[in-house]
């Protein structure tokens, strides 16, 4: 009796795109050796871009730093992922492995296509991929003693973020620091640093000081800050990070000046206070429309829907058309109708 042979089926490649785009980025690494053709799809611009979109749609991570004491003499921390929810509001088991690695007393700053920047200080600056569990240490981003007239920078804001280019996008970390606090706009110093070049870079700082209180955020290739004038008035810093230059967004009175905080909600850039105020009857969250330079209520919210004692805010993120406000250590959660 003859032997059967068994015949490949040989599946379309737009299919095998479609199903690639579903897998891990730690398997999608070995399945490059698969094939030329496999290698080429996983590491085009096209699939990459696809790829991001679906993990984001998918779920949404909640990283922490967790200390682990192991004994006495040490004091170990570990990079966890609390949460793996999807969009219908399942709790899953996390995938990824939990990290474990020396990041006692750092900052992360916000993440950027699910990569991490951590920093302890100014010579302790590490990049992860918690979706690959791997780790890149950067160089010092700070003058020698010599060059800084003997005094290491004591205040540093670090953010990350991806250009928004067409032809290769190159990811880049932005860094503030400071010679002397006293000053104003000549102790603040400003570099970048490109991840294809593993080198930093000084750029022309803006003119007013940075504030240290709020972390970077990156939207569609431009990192924000707040910045202040001598006059201690705040305005929203913008630096592309494709021409490597910033640019000034005044606030309105309405805003205010002081305790501000910076999110994004619906893909769009929001500022509001920190803070409730006796005399307020809403509390007001303003998004920026970049094209005419101007501010726009978002969300106006009336101050009897918050809990007695809700004084005032961290954080603010839309979950499934409804918006978290966070007062550490507890999040209310405040339905306003997100169409």
């Amino acid at each position: 009796m003859e032997e059967k042979k068994r015949r490949g089926v040989e599946i379309p490649h737009d299919i095998v795109e479609e199903i690639l785009v579903k897998v891990r980025v730690k398997s999608l690494v070995r399945f490059r050796a698969v094939s030329r053709e496999w290698r080429g799809t996983v590491e085009s611009e096209s699939f990459v871009e696809k790829h991001k979109r679906y993990q984001k749609s998918l779920q949404a991570k909640i990283v922490t730093i967790k200390k682990i004491h192991i004994d006495r003499r040490t004091v170990r921390s570990s990079l966890e992922i609390l949460s793996f929810m999807a969009t219908n509001g399942i709790v899953e088991t996390c995938p990824y492995r939990i990290f474990r690695w020396r990041f006692t007393c750092s900052v992360i700053a916000e993440p950027c296509d699910g990569l991490l920047c951590i920093h302890k200080s100014c010579r302790r600056i590490t990049l992860v991929n918690p979706a690959t569990n791997s780790l890149r240490r950067l160089p010092d981003p700070t003058p020698t003693v010599a060059e800084a007239g003997g005094d290491m920078p004591d205040t540093l804001l670090l953010g990350l973020g991806r250009e928004n280019s067409t032809v290769s996008p190159r990811y880049k970390v932005l860094c503030f620091f400071e010679r002397d606090t006293m000053k104003v706009s000549e102790s603040t110093r400003c570099k970048v640093f490109a991840l294809d070049s593993n080198a930093w870079r000084y750029v022309d700082p803006p003119h007013c000081r940075v504030s240290y209180r709020q972390p970077l955020i990156h939207l569609d290739g431009v990192l924000y800050c707040f910045g202040l004038n001598k006059a201690a008035e705040t305005k929203l810093l913008a630096f592309d990070l494709h021409t490597e230059t910033f640019q000034s967004f005044s606030l309105t009175p309405d805003i205010g000046s002081s305790c501000l905080g910076m999110c994004l909600l619906n893909h769009r850039l929001c500022i509001f206070s920190r803070r409730f105020y006796a005399d307020d009857l809403y509390y007001r969250i303003w998004g920026l429309d970049i094209n005419k330079r101007s501010w726009e209520t978002m969300y106006s919210i009336a101050l009897p829907c918050f809990p007695p004692g809700f004084k005032g805010v961290t954080w603010i993120q839309v979950r499934s058309r409804s918006l978290l406000l966070s007062v550490k250590p507890k999040v209310f959660l405040v339905a306003v109708g997100i169409g």
